[in-house]
């Protein structure tokens, strides 16, 4: 999408980054193996691999791949605003997708550091990091 594409570019140029795993629905206009594909043939070379997800599955159960072993974990997710949507309609969406991103990591990475780019980050934010002192970490 308009931050996670660019964002993942940056990451497979980063010296530090050896591995890179592209995660995104099937709904996305480029697939995340086509993202993967494009960061391939980057000069600066780290293992990439995508993986996707039908809309509606719940992501702890199709994450363990992409996330064991990941100490970063970059999550920009998330509807955009729509006209007449309210703050609170936007956090129920999104916080209901970072929910369930946050629960897989919590789970196959739960050491990683996690940064999120998810709408409204001043309250979505603080509510993953409760879900995260809820289940002891």
């Amino acid at each position: 999408g308009g931050i996670g594409q660019p964002l993942s570019l940056l990451m497979g140029m980063d010296t530090n980054v050896k591995e890179l795993s592209i995660f995104d629905l099937n709904v996305a206009m480029v697939p995340p193996e086509g993202v993967a594909a494009d960061l391939s043939h980057l000069e600066r070379k780290c293992k990439v691999k995508g993986y996707v997800m039908e809309v509606g599955k719940n992501p702890i159960d199709f994450l363990e791949e992409c996330l064991t072993g990941c100490d970063l974990v970059l999550i920009p997710a998330g509807m955009p605003r729509k006209p007449g949507m309210t703050r609170d309609d936007l956090f129920k969406v999104n916080a209901d997708i970072a929910k369930g991103i946050v629960e897989a990591c919590a789970k196959y990475c739960p050491k990683a550091v996690l940064g999120m780019i998810v709408n409204p980050v001043n309250s979505v934010v603080p509510a993953m990091a409760e879900l995260y002192k809820k289940k002891g970490l």
